[in-house]
């Protein structure tokens, strides 16, 4: 009985000093005098809750004006799903980004956003190789001259899509509207697919899938992770049908065939020569239609 009591003594008081040990350690971190204003939040969580918080309300911007009022208008530190960051704000910073991209800032993905984005086995290949990094076609198909191609289908797209979503409502809520189209184009220009009943079909779970990026990541039915991982597997498998329907028509029609982004993706290689897998080529859709997804709405939103 003696015993037992000694062992939940010390049971206690490890409980109650292993906290305290780890909130040191961590304000040791960060007060390293080599990294800009703001604080790490949490051990462990950071200040993941208060960013989650404001996109709930549909405020992410505040979340980082309060910071740039509290801290700089140019740099400051945080702490968001499970890692240490800098946001840099301004014009120079964007400046800065977008003129040193592959110089002195690389591109990079959280962790838990490629173990939802990413098809499982190709999850486990980033890990080892860290290379997570868009088509290298991709600016060549993105440039003015090949986008006038699409500008047609892109207003088109648009003036039907106000008729069917925005005409009849006597308010309308513009950013979750802008989200139904930029997702419905895309879905056009990178893979030819116009039905708006079988893009509606993925449009839901793929916003359940983006919900899970600021979601703890506990995969056990009920949790917003878990539901995201779905989600995500249920895109994929649509996508892989998408990509072995174009394969077959790629081989059956040749130049007929339609030539978007998807069939780019089907004839390039890997720079070593190697052909690129389905679940690559899947991969890689469901990154770039998350990519143009919320970055393109925000712009229609706010013109």
């Amino acid at each position: 009985m003696d015993l037992f009591f000694s062992d939940l003594l010390y049971l206690i008081l490890f409980s109650i000093s292993l906290p305290i040990v780890m909130l040191i350690i961590y304000s040791r971190k960060s007060s390293n005098p080599n990294l800009p204003p703001g604080t790490l939040g949490w051990p462990v969580i950071g200040e993941t809750l208060e960013f989650a918080l404001a996109c709930q309300r549909e405020k992410p911007a505040k979340f980082v004006k309060d910071r740039m009022n509290k801290y700089s208008p140019q740099v400051f530190k945080t702490s968001l799903l499970e890692a240490n960051m800098s946001v840099i704000c301004g014009a120079s910073g964007n400046k800065f980004l977008f003129s040193n991209e592959d110089k002195l800032v690389v591109s990079w993905w959280q962790r838990l956003m490629k173990k939802i984005l990413c098809f499982p086995s190709v999850f486990d290949e980033t890990l080892l190789r860290d290379n997570f990094k868009p088509p290298t076609f991709l600016p060549q198909f993105l440039k003015p001259e090949a986008l006038q191609h699409y500008i047609a289908v892109m207003d088109s797209m648009a003036g039907e899509h106000i008729k069917i979503y925005w005409s009849p409502r006597g308010e309308v809520k513009v950013f979750p509207m802008a989200k139904k189209y930029s997702f419905a184009l895309a879905f056009r220009v990178f893979m030819s697919t116009a039905d708006p009943r079988y893009v509606e079909m993925i449009y839901h779970p793929f916003q359940i899938l983006t919900q899970g990026f600021l979601s703890v990541p506990i995969d056990i039915p009920g949790t917003a992770f878990n539901r995201a991982l779905k989600a995500s597997k249920f895109i994929h498998g649509e996508l892989l049908e998408i990509i072995r329907k174009r394969k077959m028509e790629l081989e059956q029609k040749g130049e007929s065939a339609p030539r978007d982004l998807l069939s780019h993706m089907l004839s390039s290689l890997h720079e070593n020569g190697d052909v690129k897998s389905e679940m690559e080529i899947s991969t890689q859709v469901s990154c770039l239609l998350f990519a143009t997804h919320h970055t393109a709405s925000s712009v229609i939103t706010f013109m």
